[in-house]
């Protein structure tokens, strides 16, 4: 299975190899690129003071042209519609997988606990999968470098039903527990891997098309999620939650098994890749993510006061041990798991700032708003699910939609803007919403909020592709958009919730904080003050998201624009030039 470096450029619109003369033209294009960017060279300073930060970005527009060579991850042959079709479909497969089983527990843990007679520790089924999956994320890049795409991908794959099957077999909250971490460490390589892999097989310019039915997945998730886990609590067991996993899993690998047939490095052998991996790096960035979670968790869930020594401690050992890992990777590491040379370029480090922010916000909102149902109405968690339905269903239309405009008007800066402006709108409005609220108003506040996220979501990886100096950094480029995401919406949960239980601690009701259905069962008298303060601390947090969408705005508005497609001037014998679209390669356009 080593790596084909005979193959000619493909066009993926047509799945046929590129003639000679389009590939001797597309070689002739790089030299000459070549020639350019190392005149360039002498001319810029790297914003980073390092040995291996980049030049500053070329001042022509158009991402410069890549050498057929210098695709060595790409599929090892030309990938006509159908099997692009079937690829897609077992990627889409996993994926959903993945995304669901982040939601689908959610109304599994009630019954979860009465089983197993431990109501205590219920909370850690959701944490340890929340650990692992933010942990490991940036590490599936690098390994998906080293090892290849389809390696990388079928091994999370298998770590993902390995521990679907042991969560489902769990004989106690504590092997449940476990099993959820292992569960997480697949899923995190799954969500990371399908995104590198549409990366590596579909043209930039088409890209946004796809992205937007991986955004519509992962909004179906959101929604099905809970409604699915509801059904198994109700009508089987739960643990049909993590079963239910096995046969769509088993048909989605085989889908890749048979049809994905990838690019690996060649000429290197195992004991020379291990002995290139950024093993500080990986030690340091796992103890600062998983004490900075704990921490947020923790305080989050009132298990100890955000002025206690444990939260304390743990955030500033935390934040610490990051600094030491950002200084590990910017003078120790060879390979470092996080290249610092991305954020010396400031439109990318702007744009990886508004994924941040993105994920805080989309994340938070989707955590907190069923609770305000729950809260105000009385809804139950399937209630609750079904009110979103309509934002997740117009979310993911709209991101189709953005990703085929995308594609058609070569352009994504603009919808970035359009998503941040209707999201600052919309929070601002969240805000005004009280326990006095129908559920008319707040279905339609959501409405602009559901275009946002759909504007937003996936639009803003295809801009960090976009803008990536050396195509050859995609994978880590996209590990790095993954992980700032589930961090941001990590965080996003964990201050909404820590706003809502303060809010209700002022009131003396924090007993209710994990269980607002509870406040029904009040008396008329003694609901309304604890319904008050929950809705309190509700709106402090739409007013952070307001400034934080706010900030958004303003930051992508520096976010330089790049064509998506790759329009190369050919010269004809008479001097004379003509437009001419180079065919596409597959990782760098």
């Amino acid at each position: 299975m080593s790596p084909n470096h005979n193959d000619t450029p493909v066009d993926l619109e047509v799945g046929q190899a590129a003639s000679s003369e389009a590939s001797l033209s597309e070689k002739e294009e790089y030299n000459t690129h070549q020639e350019t960017m190392q005149s360039n060279e002498s001319k810029t300073t790297p914003i980073l003071n390092t040995p291996t930060a980049p030049p500053s970005a070329p001042t022509h527009q158009s991402p410069p042209p890549v050498s057929p060579e210098d695709n060595p991850y790409g599929p090892k042959t030309p990938l006509n519609a159908w099997r692009k079709f079937l690829v897609f479909l077992g990627i889409a497969g996993v994926l959903f997988l993945a995304a669901i089983d982040q939601t689908i527990v959610a109304t599994t843990l009630p019954s979860t606990a009465k089983q197993f007679n431990n109501f205590a520790d219920i909370s850690w089924v959701g944490t340890a999968y929340l650990l692992t999956t933010t942990t490991v994320q940036p590490l599936y890049g690098a390994a998906s470098n080293m090892f290849g795409r389809k390696r990388s991908m079928l091994f999370a794959a298998g770590i993902f039903m390995l521990g679907s099957v042991l969560s489902g077999a769990a004989q106690s909250m504590t092997m449940l527990i476990i099993s959820r971490a292992i569960q997480g460490l697949g899923g995190s390589g799954i969500i990371a891997l399908s995104m590198i892999l549409v990366a590596d097989i579909v043209p930039l310019r088409e890209r946004g098309t796809y992205q937007g039915l991986i955004a519509f997945i992962f909004a179906i998730a959101a929604v099905l999620g809970p409604l699915l886990g509801g059904v198994f609590s109700d009508k089987l067991t739960w643990r049909w939650a993590y079963f239910i996993n096995l046969p769509v899993g088993a048909l989605a690998i085989l889908l890749l098994i048979l049809f994905l047939h990838m690019k690996r490095p060649k000429n290197v052998t195992l004991s020379q890749h291990m002995a290139t991996v950024d093993y500080s790096g990986i030690v340091l960035l796992v103890v600062s993510i998983v004490m900075i979670l704990l921490a947020l968790n923790w305080g989050a869930d009132a298990k100890y006061p955000w002025s206690s020594a444990v939260i304390l401690c743990l955030l500033i050992i935390g934040v610490a041990v990051g600094v030491v890992f950002l200084v590990n990777e910017w003078k120790l590491a060879k390979k470092p798991i996080i290249p610092l040379r991305l954020f010396s370029n400031w439109s990318l480090a702007i744009s990886y700032l508004c994924v941040f922010l993105q994920g805080f916000i989309f994340l938070g909102l989707m955590f907190l708003l069923p609770l305000y149902f729950q809260a105000v109405d009385g809804a139950s968690a399937i209630e609750s699910g079904v009110n979103l339905l309509p934002f997740a269903v117009l979310g993911s239309v709209t991101a189709i939609l953005a990703g085929m405009g995308m594609s058609k008007f070569n352009t994504y800066k603009e919808f970035i803007v359009a998503g941040f402006a209707l999201g600052t709108i919309s929070a601002g409005l969240l805000t005004t919403l009280d326990e006095g609220s129908s559920r008319g108003k707040a279905l339609g506040i959501l409405v602009p909020q559901g275009v946002s996220m759909g504007l937003t979501v996936n639009t803003l990886l295809l801009g960090v592709h976009a803008q990536l100096p050396d195509k050859r950094d995609i994978a880590l480029a996209t590990s790095l958009w993954t992980f700032l995401r589930t961090l941001g919406g990590t965080m996003g949960i964990a201050t909404g919730s820590a706003l809502i239980l303060s809010s209700l601690s002022s009131a003396g009701a924090s007993q209710y904080a994990n269980d607002i259905n509870a406040i029904h069962s009040l008396p008329t008298d003694e609901r309304a003050p604890v319904l008050h303060a929950f809705v309190v601390g509700l709106s402090r947090f739409c007013i952070l998201i307001t400034i934080m969408t706010g900030l958004g705005l303003i930051a992508c508005l520096f976010i330089k624009k790049v064509p998506l497609g790759n329009r190369q001037r050919k010269q004809n014998k008479d001097g004379s030039s003509q437009g001419n679209e180079a065919p596409f390669n597959i990782i760098a356009e």
